[in-house]
């Protein structure tokens, strides 16, 4: 896979086996959508996978990333990423489950100003992670969470913290972003 803007355009990152990461049209129209917005934010990536939404972030100039993922196999690779691409200095890796990574992040009052969430197909993780960021608030007050998903899998229609500002479709692919309310 490779990162398709910014300072690190045409670098390529590993992907572990067993990851469906998001493809490069999607990765590519959701970047397009988000131009201007990625510049000196906050980053969170959960269910991370090869770090791809990070990294492309940083590379469009993001200030920070932060990747959460709960397989081991995914954060080995997530580190290799950002060694070979000289990323070390302003990013963090995570190995934990997400629910439990929202919930620490609310304890320790940090904030992100864009949350990615591409979780594994048809397991209802997407709609139980939008639950939990409304419960524990840990983005900032002008963020957005970033969702891409199968198109039959649930997610959250109505929320009292953020709605929906975009939904496209990209063949199998649902692209959900949320914009926080009063932001």
């Amino acid at each position: 896979m490779r990162i398709l803007q910014g300072s690190l355009k045409g670098r390529q990152i590993k992907v572990p086996k067993n990851i469906r990461p998001v493809a490069n049209i999607v990765k590519k129209a959701c970047f397009d959508i988000m131009r201007g917005e990625i510049e000196d934010k906050r980053i969170l990536e959960l269910f991370a996978g090869s770090g791809a939404l990070g990294i492309e972030s940083i590379s469009q100039g993001a200030k920070e990333a932060v990747f959460v993922d709960s397989e081991r196999e995914s954060i080995k690779a997530i580190n290799i990423n950002l060694a070979s691409l000289g990323l070390s200095q302003n990013t963090r890796v995570y190995l934990k489950d997400t629910l439990s990574a929202i919930k620490d992040f609310s304890v320790y009052r940090e904030v992100f100003d864009i949350i990615f969430l591409d979780p594994p197909y048809y397991e209802g993780m997407l709609k139980s992670s939008l639950q939990n960021l409304e419960e524990y608030d840990i983005l900032t007050t002008h963020g957005y969470l970033i969702c891409f998903c199968y198109v039959k899998d649930e997610y959250v229609t109505e929320s009292s913290k953020f709605s929906i500002a975009v939904e496209k479709k990209y063949g199998q692919t649902l692209l959900l972003i949320y914009k926080k309310k009063g932001g």
